[in-house]
Formats: C-alpha cells, sequence, structure tokens
C-alpha cells in the first residue's frame, strides 16, 4: 500500500502521530486517541494489523503486552513519496505561467444573472475611498 493510502485514514495517521513519540500498548494508544477519535481497542489493532502488514510499524514482545512503533524506514518512506511530489511539480510542464490575468473572466451568478446581485459594476455607484473595502459589505 501507497504510504499516501496507508495515511489517507485518519485513525491510522493519528496512531501514526502518537507512535512517533514513543513505543506503546494497544491499550495506552486507544487511551490516548484523544476524543477526536473515539475508537475501540479492536479498531485500534485492526489498523495497527493495516500498519504492520505494510511494514510501517514493528511489534515487539514488552513481558505480557505488546508494544508498537514506527519502522526504522517509516520516516523515510513518508519522506520520499512527499519528494517525488516535489519533483513532479517542479519539473511540471507549462512553467512558468501567468499568476494573474490582466482581466479577471466575467462572474455569473448560479441563477444565470450577472455577479454583484444582478449588477454589473458600473451600475453600482462608485464609493468615496476606494481602498476601504469594509465599505463594500454593507451591500
Amino acid at each position: 500500500m501507497h504510504v499516501f493510502e496507508l495515511l489517507a485514514d485518519p485513525t491510522r495517521r493519528r496512531i501514526v502521530e502518537l507512535l512517533a513519540h514513543q513505543e506503546l500498548s494497544v491499550v495506552v494508544l486507544t487511551a490516548r486517541m484523544g476524543a477526536d477519535f473515539p475508537v475501540s481497542r479492536s479498531a485500534v489493532s485492526h489498523q495497527l494489523r493495516v500498519l504492520r502488514e505494510s511494514e510501517f510499524v514493528d511489534v515487539r514482545e514488552w513481558g505480557l503486552e505488546r508494544r508498537y512503533r514506527l519502522t526504522w524506514n517509516a520516516m523515510d518512506r513518508l519522506d520520499a513519496a512527499v519528494e517525488r511530489l516535489w519533483e513532479i511539480w517542479e519539473n511540471r510542464t507549462g512553467w512558468p505561467y501567468d499568476i494573474l490575468a490582466a482581466e479577471p473572466p466575467p462572474r455569473l451568478h448560479r441563477a444565470g444573472r450577472r455577479g454583484l446581485r444582478g449588477r454589473t459594476q458600473a451600475e453600482i455607484e462608485p464609493r468615496n475611498d476606494p481602498d476601504d473595502w469594509f465599505q463594500y459589505l454593507s451591500d
């Protein structure tokens, strides 16, 4: 599984964040998941199995419990995937391109009317201070 697919799941991503600090057991991981991730111990075990099968997490026996930690190359794999994206980004075609067009295209309302509540800019009477953009919020 690609590393981005692996970390696309929010629960797995949170587990990796917790394991980046230290090795932890399933019980401690479940307790530290936080209010944003109300998952059961079996759900954490399932996600750890996915991470283990993808060789992103190692497990070792510690007395009667099993402790999980990131593999020695987990962050290197993530870094390599991001580096590949940077290479694609830097070698994209059509660069450099105009960031700002000379004139923006006309905006249409979803109902087909013109923008600015059905009026054109010319139909709106000019304001006193062109730098005061707060005055446009009162419309």
